[in-house]
């Protein structure tokens, strides 16, 4: 029975290190979020700042934004989350920063996720 759980401890742990020196990439939660969000920023040393304006007719809340560091071949090297401080009126926008690891080639920002508010009859998320 020792054996059996010296076995099973050690597949464990082989496991788990497996997947922690491959952890996938984040991707978009949301799909087609240039289509509601206008992004515009800039890099300044490590951090990625600027300004997102919601183009939409709904009131977003909790927005993040995924800042990718990519190499000279476009590869991600590393991964950011960028969250947006204020909830964003149709037509207006709010800044934004994300400070990141090292300095990188090029950075792609995307829209990571955001929360849709419809008034009328209570706070309803959507």
């Amino acid at each position: 029975m020792w054996f059996k759980t010296l076995a099973f401890a050690s597949l464990v742990v082989a496991s788990s290190s497996a997947i922690a020196q491959s952890a996938a990439l984040l991707s978009p939660l949301v799909a087609d979020g240039e289509r509601y969000f206008t992004v515009e920023w800039q890099v300044a040393d490590t951090e990625v700042h600027g300004r997102i304006r919601n183009e939409w007719g709904f009131v977003a809340r909790r927005v993040r934004l995924l800042v990718d560091s990519l190499d000279p071949s476009g590869a991600v090297t590393a991964q950011t989350i960028a969250y947006v401080p204020f909830d964003l009126p149709p037509g207006s926008g709010s800044y934004f920063a994300a400070h990141v690891p090292a300095r990188a080639a090029s950075y792609r920002v995307s829209l990571f996720q955001w929360e849709w508010v419809q008034s009328g009859g209570g706070d309803n998320v959507r």
